[in-house]
């Protein structure tokens, strides 16, 4: 892996404890995961959870403009393209869902520092972090639809704690969340101002850091919920999500997804941020919109272990045989933005085709072991 991917520290703090410290180093794309990057991650965390004097971790990115804007989609293209099949691929989303898994499950805290774009890979390493702070520049969204994919990287458990109706509507319309929409639906823990960035890294090296993560968790929210840190929140833009609530919930609630997906293509509204999420829905994977409705029934029914194994067997059926390819050449490679999916519409999309997408990829699921 090319030594700057990573930026690594250990951060010293008081009466000899530490705190890990991995910055996202790749801001020209965006700090996207690359396997490598996922690889040095896992590794780090298994390296600084023997350390007994390593007692939290800090996970941010580099620049102003991105925490994580996903994985190395360039990568994932390339490897659907080849004449040996998408190994690569698959290797990837596998090597990904570990991490994610390790993340959730990790015995100390996890700290990620969500200051810009958030989707896709950079989701998921918020998602198992510990504590999520957001700043005025968080952008978060679930934008998977657009590229012929869905919302992975262990959506599926995230859905069910979200207000009802709230998951679906922001998978099928690519609706962008801000630092005040993540807090009034708790994607995240707290904000900070970007410009207190650097006084919290310093009062995180000036704090004895205990041995038990809810302890140190407690000290954590000690810390961001100062009065100095507070007062600039009310400059922070509002929370849209908190207005809209209710008429999201009028238009996800239905029995079945043709008619969601009528209800918010028809929603009179000329807002702004209706009228993109109708666009998004409409350009959109129709094979996409329905994975999204099975996530949605599956995420009240399956733990984190069986997320992951449902995640990582749709996701390598659709770089086998989905619209996933074609999604990323239309808008990433050629950038044409004129995808041809597989089928044109949701009604028009057959359930022999989508079930397809749930037949097992392989005599024994490679997450079996987590």
């Amino acid at each position: 892996m090319p030594n700057d991917e990573l930026l690594v520290e250990i951060l010293e703090c008081q009466n000899n404890t530490r705190t890990g410290h991995i910055t996202l180093n790749s801001p020209e794309t965006l700090n996207s995961l690359t396997l490598n990057m996922v690889n040095e991650i896992s590794n780090l965390l298994d390296k600084w959870e023997a350390d007994p004097k390593i007692k939290i971790i800090i996970i941010d990115g580099s620049g102003d403009k991105a925490f994580c804007a996903g994985g190395d989609i360039r990568a994932l293209y390339e490897s659907m393209c080849s004449r040996d099949g998408p190994i690569f691929a698959e290797t990837f989303f596998e090597s990904e869902y570990r991490l994610d898994y390790k993340l959730h499950n990790f015995p100390k805290p996890i700290i990620s520092i969500i200051d810009g774009i958030v989707m896709g890979g950079g989701a998921g390493l918020m998602f198992g972090s510990s504590y999520k702070i957001s700043t005025e520049r968080t952008k978060f969204a679930m934008p998977e639809i657009g590229v012929g994919l869905f919302p992975d990287v262990g959506f599926t458990s995230v859905i069910k704690d979200l207000p009802e109706g709230l998951g679906l509507y922001i998978m099928l319309t690519s609706t962008q969340l801000n630092a005040a929409d993540t807090l009034f639906c708790n994607l995240t823990d707290c904000s900070l101002s970007s410009e207190d960035l650097e006084k919290f890294f310093r009062e995180v090296q000036e704090t004895e850091w205990k041995d038990k993560k809810k302890d140190n968790l407690k000290i954590l929210n000690a810390i961001v919920q100062q009065d100095g840190y507070i007062k600039k929140l009310n400059n922070f833009p509002k929370s849209k999500l908190k207005d809209e609530l209710s008429n999201i919930q009028s238009l996800t609630n239905a029995s079945n997804l043709i008619e969601v997906s009528e209800n918010i293509l028809s929603n009179p509204s000329k807002d702004e941020w209706y009228l993109k999420g109708k666009e998004s829905l409409k350009r959109g994977s129709p094979t996409s919109a329905h994975l999204i409705w099975l996530q949605c029934q599956n995420s009240l029914h399956l733990d984190l272990k069986e997320v992951f194994q449902f995640e990582l067997n749709l996701a390598i059926q659709i770089t086998r045989i989905g619209d996933f390819k074609e999604g990323i050449r239309a808008l990433i490679i050629d950038k044409d933005n004129e995808a041809k999916w597989k089928y044109d519409s949701i009604s028009n999309t057959p359930s022999l085709w989508l079930e397809r997408h749930t037949d097992l990829a392989w005599d024994t699921n490679p997450l079996e072991d987590l």
